[in-house]
Parts: C-alpha cells; sequence; structure tokens
C-alpha cells in the first residue's frame, strides 16, 4: 500500500471520528487558532524565512528548494508520527484527544506559512507587505496548485468587477484591493472548517486542502504538496502586480492558465 492510499484510508476514518465527536464551538476555535497563525507568520516571520532560504544547501533554486522541502518533511512528519502514535491508542475517540488533534492544526498552520514564505524568498520577492505575505500564505493552503487563480478570483471579488484582460503592463493591484482580498480569504477558511459541516473537511485536509490531519505519512505528503503548490505559485505571480500607494483600484491580475485539476488527487 503506497503512501497516497494510507493517507486516504486514514481520512476516511478521520472523517467520522471528526464529525462524531467535535462540537461546532470547537470548529470555530480551529479555524480561528489557524488564522491567528496566519497572521503571526504574516506579520513576524518574514525575515526568519529569508535567512532560511539564505542558508539553504545548493547553487540554484531547484536544489535549495528541494533542501528545504525535505527538511520540513522530516519535522512534520516527526510530529505527525507522535499524533499518530497518540490517536491509535484506545482513547482516540474521545473528544479531548480530538480537540487537542484540531489544536495542532494551528501549528501545523504556521509551519505551513513559514515554508510559503521561504520558497516566496528563494523566488526572489523584494520586500513584500505583511498583506502580500498573507495572501500568499492564504492562496496556498485555501487553493492548492490553483493557488494563483484562487488569488486572482478573490482580488476580482474584492474589486469594482474589473476583468482580469483590463491589467496593462503599468497596471498593479493597489494593496487596498489586497487588504478587501484578505478578508474574503479569512472569511471562506471560517466557512470552510469553523462550522459542523467543514468537520469532513477536517476530516481530510490538513490544513485547508493541502493533506491528511495526523500522521507522519500524512504529514510528510502534505509537506511536498504544499511546497510545489507554493513554487508554483511564484514561478506565475508577477513580481510587481502590487501598488502599495495606490488609494483606487487600478488593476488585477494578470490572466492565468487553468488551475490544475490534479492539484488535490
Amino acid at each position: 500500500m503506497d503512501a497516497q492510499e494510507r493517507v486516504r484510508q486514514w481520512s476516511e476514518r478521520m472523517q467520522q471520528r471528526v464529525l462524531q465527536r467535535v462540537s461546532p464551538a470547537e470548529l470555530e476555535k480551529a479555524a480561528a487558532a489557524m488564522l491567528r497563525a496566519v497572521d503571526d507568520v504574516s506579520t513576524r516571520r518574514w525575515q526568519v524565512a529569508v535567512d532560511r532560504a539564505a542558508a539553504l544547501p545548493g547553487g540554484v533554486r531547484p536544489e535549495k528548494l528541494a533542501a528545504l522541502t525535505a527538511s520540513m518533511s522530516r519535522e512534520l512528519a516527526a510530529a505527525g508520527a507522535a499524533a499518530g502514535a497518540v490517536a491509535a491508542t484506545p482513547l482516540v475517540g474521545t473528544a479531548g484527544t480530538l480537540a487537542a488533534g484540531l489544536a495542532e492544526l494551528a501549528w501545523f498552520t504556521a509551519r505551513a506559512g513559514d515554508l510559503v514564505l521561504t520558497i516566496a524568498a528563494l523566488h526572489g520577492r523584494p520586500d513584500p507587505t505583511e498583506e502580500e505575505r498573507r495572501a500568499w500564505v492564504l492562496a496556498v493552503l485555501l487553493f492548492g496548485g490553483a493557488a494563483r487563480d484562487g488569488l486572482a478570483g478573490a482580488i476580482n471579488e474584492a474589486s469594482t468587477g474589473l476583468a482580469v484582460t483590463d491589467v496593462g503592463p503599468t497596471r498593479k493591484i493597489p494593496i487596498a484591493t489586497i487588504n478587501r482580498a484578505n478578508r474574503l480569504l479569512a472569511q471562506r477558511i471560517v466557512s470552510r472548517y469553523g462550522t459542523k459541516r467543514g468537520a469532513i473537511a477536517l476530516g481530510t485536509a490538513l490544513p485547508l486542502g493541502v493533506g491528511a490531519v495526523f500522521g507522519g505519512t500524512a504529514n510528510y505528503v502534505a509537506v511536498q504538496r504544499l511546497a510545489r503548490h507554493a513554487d508554483a505559485l511564484f514561478a506565475r505571480l508577477p513580481y510587481s502586480a502590487i501598488d502599495t500607494t495606490a488609494i483606487d483600484i487600478a488593476g488585477q491580475l494578470a490572466p492565468a492558465p487553468a488551475p490544475d485539476t490534479t492539484a488535490f488527487t
């Protein structure tokens, strides 16, 4: 049985446990904790990501990305293995155990954010604003391999409805629009994961559509996907898309290729 199949089987079991045992209040707390983790990473950990990227071994970006992915995969796989050992005990079905597991999603979210920002640094992103960093992390966690298209959609929804084809070489997205888009993305996290229906999603996704919730194998697979999705986002996202001084809505992300329909398979 390969890693993907083990993750799928574990996720199916976890779905039912979460759905049966976790209250709506606990789900709301989990969603709120995820958002706090994203905010913390976005506001405080950019320079750490830059330093981490600079210290990675390798002479070119693909080599550095491979080293980063391997390191983060090992770290989170070890943490997931510990959580999986707890989940294998007779107490796994209790609300307390599941609540503790949901709380751990916040920690994984923070480490996922660190990974996304480090990959942004590897792509040479120069001094992004906090709102840009927040948008990157939210987009990758929510949309996976279609992060750029998802972010473009959120920005379009946050604007006055300008089409993506309206953008020209000199037109940029004002920071106020990014701020509004981030609020929309945050609302989607709460609506997806902060309700009873969100229990099924929490049972299958770690967090926000990346992988599975617990277990060394699940975490390893999740980090591999997350790194691939973040790398794809920054390879396709314009370097000069943000205007930090504009007051009026000035533009939109350029058209993107069709979404990656295999992102979550």
